[in-house]
């Protein structure tokens, strides 16, 4: 028994010493890549007056999304409406390779409580050339420039804004609860500030060494690869679009740490099993935010029922939808 648990023990020695080696590796090598450009997290409002502009903005939006002539139908832009502005609205966005389509379960439950809901489309997402890479070109400052447009727009759908997003959906809607007054709650939904099992001090050079290298594309399912089927999106992404997407996150926890955020409540949700993003990174914009003077909320999905990191989607892999959705709409409409 003392042999097999030294023989143990020296296994365990050794993938921590691997472990730290990796990451000290990256550390390392991270110096060779050209410095990153820090993401100026800045705002220029310019909300909605009324329901009518906000309907006139939305048609205009879709119009302009139409006439491109290269967005797939089913990941358009939709507007669920009262036909009134109404005591509360949403804004939606969803995670990096998916679309608008994401949310056509959720969106009409939250429609169902008596929201004006409204799910745009993030930049170079839902194109109909699924295969191509669009996402090689994202930049974190491309995906910040429609988070004003967008609360401008919901602004005049409802007295009560919410801005919700999932993972690269999330750093959008945290870097809302940053910058926006006018709106009532700020609630990203597991932002990808980092990647799982990676140490937070380990994504500044994790970014540099992304952005810094060729790109590579990398399939969601490696042996079907294109072939990969999902309701909507891409079967891959880019891996210099995470990069970017680090960016805004690291930009948006440096810049909560000096200065409160401006939505008068945050909500941060994220999930134990999730294998995807940092969930210590989450709790650092959770502290920096509260220490700031925010009204921050957290809440994490326990271990059991195992959760994907996609809790949206009816058709993620091991999505759970009967258990994510309920608590997300408790979460999301207690607000008053």
């Amino acid at each position: 028994m003392k042999k097999f648990l030294k023989v143990i023990g020296l296994i365990v020695l050794g993938i921590v010493a691997l472990v730290l080696l990796v990451y000290t590796g990256i550390y390392a090598w991270s110096f060779a890549m050209p410095e990153v450009a820090p993401v100026a997290i800045t705002s220029s409002p310019n909300p909605a007056t009324s329901y009518d502009d906000a309907i006139a903005r939305f048609d205009a939006y879709l119009a302009e999304e139409e006439a491109r002539g290269d967005i797939d139908p089913n990941c358009l832009p939709f507007l669920l409406t009262h036909g009134q502005k109404t005591a509360r609205a949403i804004v939606l966005y969803h995670g990096l390779t998916a679309c608008p389509f994401q949310y056509h379960e959720f969106a009409q439950l939250l429609y169902d409580e008596g929201y004006n809901v409204f799910v745009p489309r993030l930049p170079r997402h839902g194109y109909a050339d699924r295969t191509g890479n669009a996402l090689a070109d994202l930049t974190a400052e491309e995906l910040l420039s429609v988070m004003d447009p967008n609360v401008d727009l919901a602004v005049g759908l409802g007295d009560h804004v919410t801005l919700a997003g999932l993972s690269l959906g999330g750093n959008v809607a945290a870097a809302g609860g940053q910058l926006r007054s006018d709106l009532f709650l700020a609630a990203p939904m597991s932002p990808a500030f980092g990647i799982r099992f990676a140490p937070n001090f380990l994504t500044p050079a994790l970014t540099r060494l992304i952005l810094g290298l060729p790109d590579i594309y990398i399939w969601w399912d490696p042996i079907n690869r294109e072939n990969f089927q999902a309701e909507s999106g891409y079967p891959g992404f880019s891996l210099h679009a995470l990069g970017q997407i680090f960016r805004l996150g690291l930009a948006v926890i440096d810049t909560a740490k000096s200065t409160p955020p401006a939505s008068t409540n945050q909500l941060l949700i994220s999930n134990w099993g999730d294998p995807a993003v940092n969930l210590g990174a989450i709790d650092e914009l959770a502290a920096a935010w509260s220490d700031q003077g925010g009204s921050v909320a957290t809440y994490r999905f326990p271990l059991i029922p195992w959760l994907p990191h996609d809790i949206i989607s009816t058709d993620a892999v091991g999505g759970k939808i009967d258990v994510t959705y309920p608590k997300l709409l408790e979460l999301l409409t207690a607000y008053p």
